[in-house]
C-alpha cells in the first residue's frame, strides 16, 4: 500500500467500513431471513415437506416394559412387606399413524393416531413366553368393586372363585398374557351366571391398547401463529377433560409431545398433555445436551410438583377424587382415567417408576425398588430452532390399589399396599437419516451464513486497519521530515560570529607563547583577588 495515494487510501477505508457494516447487518437479516424459513417448514400442512413425517412418524419408537416379579408371594398374602424383582426390558416396536385427518377451517387439523406394537426380541432381556409372577388384575378390580355389596354376594364371587383353578391373589403368566391379555376361566364362568354385570372373558393390563387409538385431537397446525403450532385445542372433542373435581385439573395444556413451538432458546418449560393419565404435565428445563449426531437440544424433565399431595401444591387438590380421599405425594389416582372394563372401574394408581419423588414411605412398603432420576424421570429433549422432539423418554408406573376386603377369601390378610405391576418406557431418538436431512436443510445453512458474516467482517476490519495504518505512517513520516533541515543552510547569529573570532585570536596568542611566558611567572601565592586573570592585561 506503500505507492498508494491518499485518495485511494481512503476508498479503501470507505469499502472496508461498508463491508464490515454489511457483514454486521447480516446478523438480524440472516436471523430474520432463517426464522422465516422455519415458519414455512413447521406449520402443520399436506403440502408441506414434513406432512410424511407428521402423519406417518418414521422415525423407530420403542415400548419398553419393566415387570415387577413378586418372589414372596406367601408372605405378601400374610400380611408381610411383598419384595420384587424388576424383568425387563421386554421391548416392542411402536408404529404410530394419524388417520381420519380433517383439515379445519380455523387454522386446526384433527385426527386419530392409531398405535401398534411388534415384539423385538433382540432388543429384549427374554422372549414372550418367559413367566411372570404378578398381580391378579382379576381380583383387584373385583375386591375394590364388590368392597360396598352386601356380603351374601361378596361371598357368593369368592366362591366360585375359590372353586376354579389359579384364581388367586397372585397369578403366574407369561409376559405376553400379563400384557395383552388371556382368557380368564372365572371370567367365562362369572358371564355364564351373571351375564348383564359380565360382558367380556379377556383380560390384560394392555389388553386395549394394541391396534387402537387413544382418542381424537385437535390441534394448532400454526398457519396463523406458529408459537402455537401442534398446541391441542380439542381432545375428544372437549377443550377440557372431563375427569378431575377442578377447573384447572381437567384443563388441556401443550401438546401431544412430538411438536413444540420453534424458536425456544429461553423456555424454561414444556407442557404436554398424557392421554394415558388424561391430564397435562410441565416439564422443566434441566439442561442442555446434544445426540450423537451432534446436534444440540435442550432437555426438559418431569416436574416434581405435578405429583406432589395437596397439602404440599394445592392446585393438586384437583387430582384427588374425591377431594376428601387425596394419595400420598407421588402418586395420581387414575381410576376415573381409565375406560371401565363391564362397568366396572380399574383401581390403577400412576406414578413415576420405582415411586421416584413418592414419599418414602410409599417406595419402603415394597422392597427391591430403587428410584434414580437418571434413570426413572420422564425427559423431553427439544431441538430450539424447529421445536422438534428428536429425543423422547416417557416413563411412567402402574400400580394398583390392595387392601384386604372382609368376605373376599381371595384377598387374605394383605397389608394395605399401592402395589407396582410394571413400569414402561416410551422412547425414540432421531436416526442418522432424519439428523442429516436437518443438519443439511436447517444447521449447514446457518454455519455457512454465520461464517459468511464473520469473514465479512474480519476482511472489512483488515481493510479498515490498513489503510488507517498507512495513512498514519505517512503523516508521521511527513512530519519528521520537517525537522530534518541541512547545517550549511542555517544562518548563524551575529553574536556567534563575534565568540568565534576572539576565540580564533587567542589560540593565536597561545600557539605563538606570548601569554604562556608571562602567566607562567606568577606563583601561586602571588594570585589574589586583584590579581588580572592575565598576566599581561590590565
Amino acid at each position: 500500500m506503500s505507492k498508494l495515494s491518499l485518495k485511494k487510501l481512503g476508498i479503501i477505508l470507505a469499502v472496508g467500513v461498508l463491508v464490515a457494516a454489511i457483514g454486521g447487518a447480516m446478523f438480524p437479516l440472516l436471523d430474520y431471513i432463517i426464522r422465516e424459513e422455519i415458519k414455512k417448514k413447521v406449520v402443520i400442512s399436506n403440502t408441506s415437506e414434513t406432512y410424511d413425517i407428521w402423519q406417518d412418524i418414521p422415525i423407530p419408537v420403542y415400548m419398553q416394559f419393566y415387570i415387577f416379579d413378586v418372589v414372596n408371594v406367601l408372605e405378601v398374602k400374610a400380611g408381610e412387606r411383598p419384595y420384587v424383582n424388576q424383568r425387563g426390558p421386554y421391548t416392542y416396536l411402536e408404529r404410530r399413524t394419524k388417520f381420519d385427518i380433517v383439515w379445519n377451517d380455523n387454522g386446526t387439523v384433527t385426527y386419530k393416531q392409531n398405535r401398534t406394537f411388534h415384539f423385538v426380541p433382540e432388543k429384549s432381556v427374554g422372549g414372550e413366553s418367559d413367566l411372570i409372577t404378578t398381580v391378579n388384575p382379576l381380583i383387584g378390580v373385583l375386591a375394590q368393586n364388590l368392597r360396598w355389596m352386601p356380603n351374601f354376594i361378596k361371598e357368593a364371587i369368592s366362591v366360585v372363585l375359590e372353586v376354579l383353578p389359579n384364581e388367586d391373589l397372585f397369578m403366574t403368566r407369561t409376559v405376553y398374557e400379563t400384557l395383552w391379555g388371556y382368557e380368564d376361566p372365572a371370567l367365562v364362568m362369572l358371564k355364564s351366571i351373571l351375564p348383564s354385570w359380565f360382558q367380556t372373558t379377556q383380560i390384560g393390563y394392555f389388553i386395549r391398547k394394541n391396534d387402537t387409538d387413544d382418542g381424537v385431537y385437535t390441534v394448532l397446525t400454526g398457519e396463523k401463529d406458529t408459537d402455537s403450532v401442534g398446541v391441542i385445542t380439542k381432545y375428544n372433542g372437549e377443550s377440557h377433560v372431563s375427569v378431575w373435581t377442578t377447573e384447572w385439573a381437567n384443563m388441556i395444556n401443550g401438546s401431544d409431545g412430538t411438536l413444540t413451538p420453534p424458536f425456544g432458546f429461553d423456555r424454561d418449560d414444556a407442557k404436554i398433555f398424557v392421554s394415558d393419565i388424561c391430564r397435562s404435565i410441565r416439564g422443566v428445563y434441566k439442561e442442555d445436551v446434544s445426540i450423537p449426531q451432534g446436534i444440540d437440544l435442550r432437555r426438559f424433565g418431569g416436574d416434581q410438583n405435578d405429583m406432589m399431595n395437596s397439602s404440599v401444591n394445592p392446585d393438586n387438590i384437583g387430582f384427588c377424587t374425591p377431594q376428601t380421599n387425596c394419595l400420598p405425594t407421588g402418586l395420581l389416582n387414575s381410576t376415573t382415567c381409565q375406560e371401565p372394563v363391564d362397568s366396572f372401574p380399574l383401581p390403577i394408581i400412576f406414578s413415576f417408576p420405582h415411586f421416584l419423588y413418592a414419599d418414602p414411605e410409599v417406595i419402603n412398603h415394597v422392597g427391591g425398588l430403587h428410584p434414580q432420576e437418571w434413570e426413572h424421570q420422564t425427559i423431553i429433549d427439544i431441538e430450539p430452532w424447529t421445536g422438534l422432539v428428536l429425543r423422547v423418554s416417557k416413563r411412567l408406573q402402574i400400580n394398583i390399589f390392595l387392601e384386604k376386603i372382609p368376605d373376599i377369601a381371595q384377598t387374605f390378610n394383605i397389608r394395605k399396599l399401592y402395589f407396582p405391576v410394571l413400569w414402561v418406557n416410551e422412547s425414540s431418538v432421531t436416526d442418522d437419516k432424519h439428523a442429516d436431512m436437518l443438519k443439511d436443510q436447517l444447521f449447514t445453512p446457518i454455519k455457512i451464513a454465520f461464517i459468511v458474516k464473520i469473514a465479512l467482517i474480519c476482511l472489512g476490519g483488515v481493510m479498515v486497519l490498513a489503510s488507517l495504518a498507512t495513512i498514519i505512517y505517512r503523516k508521521c513520516k511527513i512530519n519528521a521530515r520537517s525537522f530534518d533541515v541541512p547545517h550549511q543552510h542555517r544562518e548563524v547569529p551575529q553574536a556567534s560570529r563575534n565568540v568565534s573570532a576572539v576565540y580564533n585570536d587567542t589560540s593565536s596568542l597561545l600557539s605563538h607563547g606570548e601569554v604562556t611566558g608571562r602567566y607562567s611567572t606568577l606563583a601561586p601565592d602571588q594570585v589574589d583577588d586583584k590579581t588580572p586573570l592575565l598576566a599581561g592585561s590590565s
